[in-house]
């Protein structure tokens, strides 16, 4: 009866590591009744071409154990690489921070409605987005291929929080967060677990994956601004706007959002919108040294498009939905480009640690 015992537990783990039939986790593909929110999702990274690098030799461990779980999507989507073939003065981003401006890269993933992913990509069947649950206040966002059943190769593309404590809490939900999120706003998670007496350096954040994250760019998609150019402006005697925009309160006063006859932005309910995201981790306050890091970002099917934009190194870029017809790449002069359409520069945004999502009393309470 033992030998019997011996030869079960043996076949049952030449099962486990022979491909094509790796024992996982059914709860994987525990998938929730919940229409997917994002018609974009885009990544972005100061070292793009190594993580392309890595998505194969990843996905190729994977596959030869026959793993299903957690492939990097990296290596089936085309990345853009907006500095290669492009004369720049310099290799490198700063003497201090050892990154090539060849290897800042991106790559954009659109979605319809129904979780189906659009753009263009290079996996055996065709991909969707599902979601799952990963805590009280967290879902997976994970794209899988085929028709989502167990076994199928699974993409894990971020996470949602939709809730953090604090007061800002609201203003910074939801957050569709990835892995360099882990470790921007406290000490990384491993880290907590093998080193508990480590210390949280904002320092080194800032000089690599950078203080601009998942947090900072819902609190963009929601931020209410001051406005410049055809905007800040009183309305005229019938209390119109230029380009027939409603005017809104702002500071106590009824005036115009600052954006120009052919944009096709709409005031938010306090008046404004940020006309843009800006990407760019600010080493200083003022934005002498700037670099773009590693982040991932969305919108929303009912947000109007919205240029992403960021400095990196000695340039301004505009990275996705660039205005008025243009395509990605270099933004020769960013005043130029921000005034002719009525926008106000953009300037440092708040950074949001956890350190400043102290709990309120209905957190505690919850």
């Amino acid at each position: 009866m033992k030998t019997n015992y011996v030869i079960l537990q043996c076949s049952l783990l030449l099962l486990a590591v022979m491909p094509g039939a790796y024992v996982h986790a059914a709860s994987w593909y525990d998938w929730v009744d919940k229409p997917w929110p994002a018609r974009y999702v885009i990544s972005v990274a100061l070292d793009y071409s190594r993580i392309e690098e890595y998505a194969p030799k990843h996905n190729e461990k994977r596959r030869k154990k026959g793993d299903p779980i957690l492939w990097d999507f990296e290596e089936f989507f085309d990345a853009t690489h907006l500095f290669k073939g492009r004369q720049h003065p310099a290799g490198w981003i700063y003497e201090d921070m050892p990154e090539h401006y060849d290897d800042f890269g991106f790559q954009v993933i659109d979605f319809d409605k129904a979780g189906k992913v659009l753009t263009s990509h290079r996996t055996p069947k065709p991909l969707q987005i599902r979601q799952t649950p990963n805590s009280d206040v967290r879902l997976d966002g994970l794209m899988v291929e085929g028709d989502a059943t167990n076994g199928n190769p699974i993409y894990k593309l971020g996470e949602w929080y939709v809730h953090l404590p604090g007061a800002r809490g609201d203003d910074i939900t939801p957050a569709f967060c990835g892995g360099d999120d882990d470790g921007r706003y406290s000490v990384e998670s491993s880290d907590r677990y093998f080193h508990p007496n480590m210390k949280f350096n904002v320092k080194d954040i800032i000089n690599d994956r950078g203080i601009f994250g998942c947090r900072e760019w819902a609190y963009q998609m929601k931020r209410p601004i001051t406005v410049a150019g055809l905007g800040g402006q009183v309305p005229d005697a019938r209390g119109q706007c230029q380009g027939g925009f409603e005017p809104g309160m702002y500071k106590g006063k009824l005036v115009c959002p600052g954006l120009d006859e052919s944009s096709a932005y709409k005031p938010n309910a306090q008046g404004f919108v940020q006309p843009y995201i800006d990407v760019t981790t600010y080493h200083d306050k003022l934005g002498k040294k700037t670099h773009i890091g590693r982040f991932i970002g969305w919108m929303g099917f009912d947000d109007a498009p919205r240029p992403v934009i960021g400095k990196h190194g000695d340039y301004w870029l505009c990275l996705h939905e660039c205005p008025d017809g243009e395509k990605p790449g270099v933004i020769a002069d960013i005043a130029e480009w921000a005034g002719k359409r009525g926008w106000p520069m953009p300037k440092p945004t708040p950074y949001f640690p956890d350190s400043k999502l102290k709990p309120t009393k209905a957190d505690l309470m919850e």
